[in-house]
Order: structure tokens, then sequence, then C-alpha cells
């Protein structure tokens, strides 16, 4: 899935900083786990991993790549009779795509027609299956990861929510495909793993002591709610059916949006986030654009940690572009860095 601050590339870097610093495999956490890639990562490396984050589309990914150790019995065949159904209309296909309900067009050209009409159909199916008990909540979990990331690859978008384009591009003119979405195995007889839906100190004094608190924090002013606003539909569904609002159709979202997300609250947040972690090592990633210093992590992880422990390590990249530049914005550089931040606790 196509998602800001997504770690897939960088995993090398911070398997690799963790070999660096001699972290051996135990119980890692990751509260901000976004679309789990890095928790799944640790997991295959053979770390029990507790994963979290504020976003229930978040909390599908996870379930289905951390939670799960194995695809459930039947699953295939579930995706073969989702992938047999006919499109119907609903929610989403008249809020998000221009057919709409005659008489309540909305004009909001997320997906083509088509594609509406069928998410709609997969959503209602896999909601049916689990109110009459056919499949249990974490299999449900793992279709709806499997639909999220399906709509993504037909989504008529640059890659975030936040809007939508004015023409049907190439990959929302292709019909929706669901494809196996397989869970990550335990390696070396590891605890099991756990997913979270929740503020990161929720699930940091939750889940206890650990070996590995990772933390991977949105690092800029724009709130995911805003941006993934559809992918967090499909996964909490619309029953009772949500009021949605603006050009886009947002839906209500006051409760996920972050603090780390505010320029005079991002302090507050990560003092909140450590003293909630009871763990041996800490790994902060944070670009280099963030409403963080690293003067102010440098200094917050030392706080926290053992001072003479802390190391900075940091990996360039070519930046995420949702667009090109143009009248409205400019980017002023093409790469930027990631730094991760390490430090030692007592």
């Amino acid at each position: 899935m196509r998602y800001l601050g997504n770690k897939t590339r960088l995993i090398p870097f911070i398997l690799d900083a963790v070999e660096r610093f001699g972290i051996a495999p135990g119980v890692a956490c990751d509260p901000f786990a976004g679309t789990a890639s890095v928790a799944s990562a640790l997991k295959a490396s053979g770390w029990a991993v507790h994963a979290g984050d504020v976003m229930a589309a978040s909390y599908a990914l996870q379930v289905a790549r951390v939670e799960i150790d194995s695809a459930p019995e039947g699953y295939d065949e579930r995706l073969e009779s989702l992938s047999g159904l006919s499109g119907e209309r609903g929610f989403l296909s008249e809020h998000y795509t221009l057919a709409g309900i005659p008489g309540r067009e909305h004009g909001r050209m997320y997906f083509s027609n088509e594609n509406g009409r069928r998410i709609d159909a997969m959503r209602s199916r896999i909601a049916r299956w689990r109110s009459d008990g056919d499949i249990e909540p974490r299999q449900a979990w793992l279709l709806l990861a499997t639909l999220i990331e399906a709509a993504d690859r037909v989504a008529n978008t640059t890659g975030v929510y936040a809007s939508f384009v004015k023409t049907l591009q190439p990959n929302a003119k292709r019909p929706l495909e669901l494809r196996r979405v397989d869970p990550t195995p335990p390696r070396n007889g590891s605890a099991p793993s756990s997913a979270f839906q929740g503020d990161a100190p929720d699930l940091l004094r939750r889940v206890g002591p650990v070996d590995l608190a990772y933390f991977d924090p949105p690092y800029n002013a724009r709130q995911y709610p805003g941006y993934y606003h559809i992918p967090e539909l499909i996964a909490r569904g619309w029953t009772p059916p949500p009021e949605i609002r603006g050009k886009t159709g947002l839906i209500p979202d006051e409760a996920l949006r972050s603090d780390w997300c505010r320029a005079g609250r991002v302090a507050g947040a990560l003092s909140d986030a450590l003293d909630a972690t009871d763990t041996r090592h800490v790994l902060f990633s944070y670009n280099d654009e963030g409403l963080l210093t690293r003067s102010e992590i440098e200094s917050a992880m030392r706080e926290r940690g053992i001072a003479d422990s802390y190391i900075l390590l940091d990996r360039p990249y070519r930046r995420y572009r949702s667009d090109s530049d143009g009248p409205g914005r400019t980017y002023t550089r093409d790469r930027v860095a990631e730094h991760l931040h390490y430090v030692r606790c007592r």
C-alpha cells in the first residue's frame, strides 16, 4: 500500500542498525506501525512484535502481517467468492465515484464506477460473514486488509487520498483484483505477536517490559486521517453511515488526530511516549524535515537512557512525491535523510 513514511525501502538500514547495536531478538514494540512493514520484518527476523497505531486501516494490516502466523483455512476460497461478486450500489460508490445514486451524485472520482460498486459488494459480504459467525474476527481483518490493498492499487489518486485526479488514470481503469496478503510466520519459536489500535503510550504501558521499542511517528503537520480517510472507511465500515464533509468526503476523525503533527504539542508527545516505555533499547526513526529538531530528539533520548550510549545514524533516500512541482507547490529537494536515533536504557 502507498503510504506516507512507509519504511519498506529502509528496512535493511533498520535491521542492520539493530544488529550493529547488538540487540538480540526478543520482544519488540512498534507503536506507530503504519503498513506494518517494519513490524513484519522484525517478526521475520525472530522477534515477537507488539504493533499498534491509531488507524483502523493500519490495524487491519497489522493483524494480517504480524498477529496472524499463517493464512487461515479457507482464505483462498473466500477471496475467490469475493472476486466473483457482482457490484452493488452502496455508501462508497455513492460518495466516492462519479455514478453515485441518481439524484445524489457527489462528483468525487476516487474510483471508477465499477470498482466502487465492487468494493461496496465485497465490504458488505465480509461484514455479513462476520456478523453471521462464518468467519472469526482475525479472518475478517485479514480479508479487509486484502480489500484495502486491492482498492489502493486502483484508487484514482497520486498516492494519498487528500485529493483525487480529475480524469481516470490508467491504474484506476483496471478492474479491482484481490491478491493474497501473506502473514509473516514466526521464527525460532518466538512468542506470539499482537496488533493494537490506539495511542502509542497506551500500547507501551499495556505490553510492559520489552527488549526493543521502535518509534516511527508522524514527522510533519499532515494528519493521516485526512490523507487516508477512504482506507480508514473501508476498515471501519459504514454501518451506521458516517457523516462526511468537504470536497473529498472526509469522515469524522478528531479522535484520530495526532499531537505528533502539531508543532506546539509534538515535544510533549515525545516525552509521553518515552515515559510510557519500559525497554532495554530505543530506536527512533525521524525524517530530517520533521517538526522536532535533531537536538530535541537527542536531548530527550539521552535523558531517557544512558546518555553516553546515544548514537545517531542517517540514511539519505529519494523523497516521496505525491505530485509534481507546480504553481501551488515546489519541493525544495528530491532527497531527504532518515535519522535513526539509538539509546540503551537502564
